[in-house]
């Protein structure tokens, strides 16, 4: 009997225990519904806010390979702005150059190239001879260039990356490599600030990485036409609608990685992934990380510019000679919102300590900052609240007699 007794109650918690696990509530974390993204570390952006729509080990420092060409081109572009190059530039190939292997236009040493020519032939075939000639010609050496890109990369708050050579090449594929000291290195969330803010701040440069191919030397005994390494563009096997760049990558320490970006519906992302296992594989889990971006997220406008936030339309100010100031948001704030889960975003305002009149208008006060469950959106800057109106400081005289009003008021109350 004893024993019948306690097989009943080992059964009676057995089922109790299965039970429970049907009916617990399971928390899910906006990380968990990232689909699987076979890669050693990827991340997803929306290209207008910065907003982090997915990521895994994103701050991991990996081999970018010949993802490094868009800091390369961000340097030229730089110079191009400055007034210091011009495209039609002309780039005598030195021997070095000449020598670099893996992707290649067959430079000859001593030949004339234009900055144009070279500046397509890095960006669409990834031609490490090019980028090199190029480097040198910019830097003086590619020693000088890469200390440019370095620089660049400290400007841009890309915490997690250095440079040794401006193609991505392994070192040990260089005939004569850079004397450069450290490891190449580039994150996954630093890829995606990169390609950020090169689109940003020279959005002609998709002109370039949308290319599907291109001509060079044409019209010499060595045309040569080179397709884009991006299999995601119009007319190749691994099309996706809205892809325009930006850098595929590959060597065998870095695996095959790729920094794209695709615009939909005038909503455009920024995609990375690094070390996945082939050529197909980049494209195949960038296609997975876009679908989720583009499928489970849309573009939001939580604050208008100069718009008011409730509950904080006004900020206290004891010395003005107007008590309170009305307050606005600086800018817009749109951001990307989860589909079905609007009502978990909130937006929070911070009002700046010790705030005093006199203010004028455009004053900064305080700053809005959009949240997630409580938690601030990974990327999202928050914008700055304004004073909407100027306030003078009160008097002395104006103080004390209204202190001395709220003190009698207070008493009738």
């Amino acid at each position: 009997m004893k024993s019948m007794r306690i097989a009943r109650m080992i059964a009676l918690f057995v089922l109790l225990s299965i039970s429970a696990l049907f009916f617990l509530p399971i928390a899910v974390s906006a990380e968990e519904l990232t689909p699987d993204i076979k890669a050693k570390s990827y991340i997803l952006l929306d290209f207008d806010s910065g907003a982090v729509l997915g990521e895994f080990k994103a701050d991991e420092e990996r081999a970018p390979a010949s993802m490094t060409k868009m800091m390369s081109a961000f340097v030229v572009l730089d110079k191009i702005n400055e007034g210091k190059l011009k495209w039609e530039d002309v780039v005598t190939v030195s021997q070095r150059a000449a020598n670099i292997e893996e992707a290649q236009l067959f430079l000859k040493a001593g030949e004339k190239v234009t900055v144009k020519e070279l500046f397509t032939a890095m960006l669409v075939y990834s031609a490490n001879d090019a980028t090199v000639a190029l480097a040198e010609h910019v830097g003086g050496t590619e020693e000088g260039f890469v200390e440019l890109m370095n620089q660049k990369a400290q400007a841009l708050g890309m915490v997690h990356t250095h440079y040794r050579c401006a193609s991505g090449l392994d070192l040990h594929l260089y005939p004569d490599p850079p004397q450069v000291s450290g490891d190449h290195v580039m994150s996954a969330r630093d890829s995606a600030i990169l390609a950020r803010e090169l689109i940003r701040t020279y959005p002609e440069v998709l002109q370039t990485t949308a290319m599907t191919e291109a001509t060079f030397f044409e019209g010499t005994d060595h045309a040569q036409k080179k397709p884009n390494w991006n299999k995601m563009l119009p007319g190749f096997n691994q099309f996706y609608e809205g892809v325009d760049g930006v850098k595929t990558g590959h060597t065998n320490r870095a695996g095959y990685c790729f920094t794209g970006t695709a615009e939909q519906r005038g909503y455009r992302l920024i995609s990375v992934v690094m070390g996945t296992g082939s050529d197909h594989a980049r494209f195949a889990e960038t296609k997975k990380l876009l679908d989720y971006g583009f499928g489970s997220f849309q573009p939001k406008e939580w604050i208008a510019q100069n718009g008011k936030i409730r509950g904080k339309e006004t900020l206290a100010l004891p010395n003005g000679v107007e008590r309170t100031v009305p307050v606005v948001a600086s800018e817009k704030l749109v951001v990307p919102a989860r589909i079905g889960e609007e009502e978990n975003y909130t937006i929070q305002v911070t009002f700046n300590k010790g705030v005093q009149a006199p203010l004028n208008k455009g004053d900064v006060v305080g700053e809005a900052r959009l949240l997630y469950k409580n938690q601030p959106v990974k990327g999202v800057a928050p914008i700055q609240m304004v004073a909407a109106a100027p306030v003078e400081q009160a008097s002395e005289f104006r103080l004390f007699f209204r202190k001395a009003g709220d003190t009698i008021k207070g008493w009738f109350n």
